[in-house]
């Protein structure tokens, strides 16, 4: 949880989107410089940093929800330096030609990334492999296959192999503008493939330092890890209409298990990690997200945003479809940690027990067809200003997304305050507090309700509302409460696990009643 000192409500800024007569001693003297021009061109070629193509025009991005319902489409504007929301961007009306040779390295791999043309076909490919693309965009795609299936890829020529697929925590996507200069791009990292304007990079050094790209026009897009397919039909799943079998199929084992694993995120020896904003560690705790919403089915993307430093910042957001487009619902809570000293912030109850609360409330909601899509946001940098959350605010107002309403779920494994939960609105959103009261006394829950409209409890649920979403704060500490917040201390052996499944319950509850009462 952050301080509660009110950050203002604008978005971190981020600039732009990311060439006689003749001997025949003369004439053999010519012909031999021919060929060895003839050479150097074929070798610059195979190294795959070909200049871009003046030719190809920016293209304006449709940037659908990949979900299984087209009604869920979401109009995107043009591309701009950020990544969109919970769009694998579909191709281009023209799709760029696959006219760039990946480079000739020898890649040993069990999973490897491929390049494929982002068409019906090559999608039914990858699914079929047990996988969804890493990456795709302007008629193209990267995806992890098994070594054992490259066989298959003959007929998708050219489907070169760039890199090893199960390590994506360094690879990029930069996409120049047309007419733009590649060169600071090369600069970057190491370069693993290159079509028209995009290059697929790996850095060295993650959260990358995106401004100096972004500032010139470039995009740059984190590329998602592997990952299993989206469940293709959900017509089979039981539609969602009694509330009482929720509870009962939440577990406790979850959610320790998801604590356990994100307080060691980014840890070499097994031990306590660190998910602050700026380290390695917050970098792999995103990508363990993405792997975890996929693990149910979920459509899963990057909200990126350029932080006030000019890191790549990863929010999550991942959505099950619902059937009705017209509103749609939102969990979130914030992934990244701090400290106040020390090399290690495993942020066990600040706040992980959110993000497994978070998790778990997706895995039950992902078992029934819902009349109504639910979002699910894991947002970034909240320790530090609250950057994330005004950042994926600001595009859904930009995109004219219809959030009906919004829990934010931020330290809720506390025992020092017995069954209590503050509950944190505005006037707007005090309804959504009514919601909780009334499933905490209908299903008996017995938490200890304090309940709130105060400007200066500040989370990201402030920044959400700045922006018109209705959006609830449910903490059972609020900051300077407590003694373990932003130290090393905040570890899984002070968390109630009581305390986090009985919040957990109450915003599942109280979820599925919005979805099925309104």
């Amino acid at each position: 949880m952050s301080q509660s000192s009110r950050p203002p409500a604008s978005r971190p800024s981020a600039a732009g989107r990311h060439r006689g007569s003749a001997t025949p001693w003369t004439m053999i003297g010519l012909g031999a410089v021919g060929v060895l021009a003839i050479a150097i061109a074929v070798l610059f070629l195979t190294t795959g940093e070909d200049a871009a193509d003046p030719t190809v025009t920016s293209p304006t991005i449709a940037a659908p929800l990949a979900s299984d319902s087209p009604a869920t489409a979401v109009a995107t504007p043009a591309a701009s330096p950020i990544a969109t929301p919970l769009a694998t961007p579909v191709a281009s009306p023209v799709a760029t030609p696959l006219a760039s040779p990946a480079p000739s390295v020898n890649i040993d791999c069990e999973l490897c990334l491929v390049r494929l043309p982002d068409e019906p076909d090559a999608r039914a490919f990858v699914a079929s492999v047990d996988a969804r693309p890493s990456y795709a965009h302007d008629g193209i795609m990267w995806a992890p296959i098994p070594v054992a299936d490259l066989g298959a890829l003959a007929r998708f020529a050219p489907a070169p192999v760039v890199a090893d697929a199960s390590d994506t925590l360094g690879l990029h996507v930069m996409r120049i503008p047309a007419g733009g200069d590649p060169a600071p791009i090369l600069e970057s990292g190491e370069l693993l493939d290159h079509v028209g304007r995009q290059y697929l990079v790996r850095v060295a050094d993650v959260p990358f330092a995106a401004s100096g790209l972004t500032a010139l026009g470039i995009a740059v897009e984190k590329v998602l890890p592997t990952s299993p397919p989206i469940e293709a039909d959900r017509t089979t799943l039981p539609p969602l209409t009694d509330l009482s079998e929720i509870p009962s199929m939440i577990t406790t084992e979850h959610l320790t298990t998801t604590v356990a694993e994100l307080q060691g995120s980014g840890a070499t020896d097994g031990g306590l990690g660190t998910r602050y904003y700026a380290s390695p560690g917050n970098v792999v705790a995103a990508e363990y997200l993405v792997r975890r919403f996929a693990e149910y089915g979920l459509d899963v993307s990057y909200d990126d945003f350029v932080t006030n430093d000019g890191l790549l910042g990863l929010n999550v957001l991942a959505e099950i479809p619902g059937s009705d487009p017209s509103q749609i619902y939102l969990v979130l809570g914030h992934f990244d940690s701090t400290t106040d000293g020390g090399p290690v912030a495993p942020g066990a109850d600040d706040n992980a027990t959110g993000i497994a609360a978070m998790l778990e409330i997706a895995r039950v909601l992902s078992r029934f067809q819902l009349p109504h899509p639910v979002r699910f946001l894991a947002t970034n940098a909240e320790e530090v200003g609250i950057q994330g959350a005004p950042a994926f605010a600001a595009r859904a107002v930009e995109m004219g997304v219809p959030y009906a309403g919004a829990f934010n779920i931020d330290a809720v494994g506390s025992t020092a305050n017995g069954s209590l939960l503050i509950l944190n609105a505005d006037e707007d959103s005090i309804w959504l507090e009514d919601v909780l009261i009334d499933i905490n006394d209908r299903f008996g829950l017995g938490q200890e309700l304090r309940v709130r409209q105060n400007p200066f409890i500040v989370a990201d649920d402030n920044s959400l509302r700045d922006y018109g979403i209705p959006t609830v704060l449910l903490a059972r500490e609020v900051y300077g409460w407590s003694a373990t917040h932003h130290t090393p201390d905040d570890v899984i052996e002070t968390v109630d696990f009581d305390n986090v499944r009985a919040a957990t319950e109450l915003v599942a509850l109280a979820m599925a009643s919005l979805l099925i009462e309104n």
